[in-house]
């Protein structure tokens, strides 16, 4: 059985943080100009550690996924969501979302999150649902901007 358990990321993790996004934004085979152009807006810095709140989950040694979760004054905004491409699929998004939900966010505030297309349906089986759109680069390419709210 594995040991699967969350836990709050600290500086040292922003390394294999920073990893873990970039591979699993380009599990979705988006062309290459776009990922370089959104490198920057991928990485977490040391900064985000003073102003978010960053979970990871993770099997034994091995870090399989993190949120990054930054509250504001009326909302909580997800800033970061990503699981490994190899870990996608088997239920850790959903463990990681789900400790958010329950542990993280006081229930008065409402969750938002400019979704990547592929994630829209992960946010969507949470009760998420879009309430605008943000545009992205390249330009004329928008996101969704989910909200969650109880």
């Amino acid at each position: 059985m594995k040991q699967i358990f969350i836990k709050e990321a600290t500086k040292k993790d922003l390394t294999k943080l920073n990893a873990i996004s970039l591979a699993s934004k380009s599990h979705w085979n988006y062309p290459a100009n776009w990922m370089e152009s959104w490198k920057e807006e991928l990485r977490l810095t040391t900064n985000d550690f003073e102003i978010q709140s960053i979970f990871m989950i993770c099997e034994i040694d091995e870090i399989l996924g993190f949120c990054a979760i930054e509250e504001k004054l009326f909302e909580y905004e997800i800033n970061h969501f990503w699981i490994k491409p190899k870990a996608m699929g088997n239920g850790y998004g959903k463990k990681l979302l789900v400790y958010i939900l329950e542990n993280v966010v006081e229930k008065k505030k409402p969750i938002l999150v400019v979704s990547d297309p592929n994630a829209k349906a992960f946010y969507r089986k949470f009760g998420f649902i879009i309430i605008d759109h943000y545009e992205s680069k390249p330009k004329g390419r928008f996101l969704p901007i989910m909200r969650f709210s109880r």
